[in-house]
């Protein structure tokens, strides 16, 4: 999300999409030196220092399938929340906010630097230099986008970023700083699905009937099941061609997951990470307990 002010265009948010239909939205600012904002008590900030005086990351929230929320500044995990799982969403949910002193406080936008798919400007008035409060909704596809701010919709949920009036009680200190936050409380006290089925239902909804098979940039491929197992599944794969064969690939994790598995398809010349070759799969089974 970008802020346009006069001739001057600033960053505002970054959202990142997951390949398990996770998101995340980043205060869209480059590493700064030692200085977080901490909550305090009912809505007093204080400023917190970081003793290593290394630069800190730009603030994020991570929105899992699952609906777990996190709130992140400084590296640091701050605060978690639940909401719907993402796939299930029936209502618009706040999330979390990011309030800025001025918008001439933003970093700005190098269309060399800083690439992306898609983008919403969002215009302010030339001349005005109060603090601006933004809200981070998520909630079902698709969201029209509203007056006072942008909408992005992405497979089966929209993230609404708006401009609501700011509440907060802001020490003198941090009246020059950046502020973020979320709701003390989500909609439930745990998350409502476990993270493979929370995936499974990203799929079914985003594209359709199970299990499928998708292809990844690298060239490698990803099954996902009908339904979690009770063990890794184990592949076996025929093709219409006698010199193509899987090489499967574990998943970083320390256990593998039950509902999905990645593989190359090799030919003649081992591991064919340019062609397509899901055509030549005439059948697969999932070898596993249910």
């Amino acid at each position: 999300m970008l802020i346009k002010q006069g001739r001057s265009i600033y960053r505002l948010m970054r959202i990142e999409t997951s390949s398990d239909g996770s998101l995340q939205v980043f205060s869209d600012r480059d590493p700064r030196p030692n200085k977080i904002q901490r909550m305090e008590g009912e809505g007093v900030f204080v400023l917190d220092h970081d003793s290593h005086g290394a630069p800190l990351p730009s603030a994020r929230f991570s929105i899992h399938t699952t609906g777990q929320v996190h709130r992140y500044h400084g590296g640091r995990r701050l605060q978690t929340i639940f909401i719907e799982p993402l796939p299930c969403l029936t209502a618009v949910t706040p999330i979390g906010f990011m309030s800025v002193p001025s918008p001439t406080r933003l970093d700005v936008l190098d269309t060399e630097k800083h690439t992306h798919n898609a983008y919403a400007l969002f215009e302010i008035p030339e001349g005005f230099v109060q603090r601006l409060t933004f809200q981070i909704e998520v909630g079902p596809k698709p969201q029209t986008p509203p007056s006072d701010g942008v909408t992005f919709n992405y497979e089966i949920y929209a993230v609404t970023i708006r401009l609501v009036p700011h509440a907060l009680h802001i020490t003198n200190e941090l009246t020059d700083h950046f502020i973020y936050g979320m709701p003390e409380r989500g909609l439930f006290a745990e998350r409502q699905a476990e993270k493979s089925e929370a995936e499974l239902a990203f799929y079914r909804n985003a594209i359709g009937e199970l299990p499928i098979i998708m292809r990844e940039d690298s060239g490698s491929y990803v099954l996902f099941a009908q339904v979690p197992m009770r063990i890794a599944p184990k592949p076996i794969v025929e093709f219409d061609r006698d010199d193509l064969k899987i090489e499967l690939i574990p998943f970083q994790s320390l256990t593998q997951p039950s509902h999905k598995l990645r593989f190359w398809i090799c030919d003649i010349g081992g591991r064919n990470k340019v062609d397509d070759l899901r055509k030549h799969i005439r059948r697969f089974t999932l070898d596993a307990e249910l």
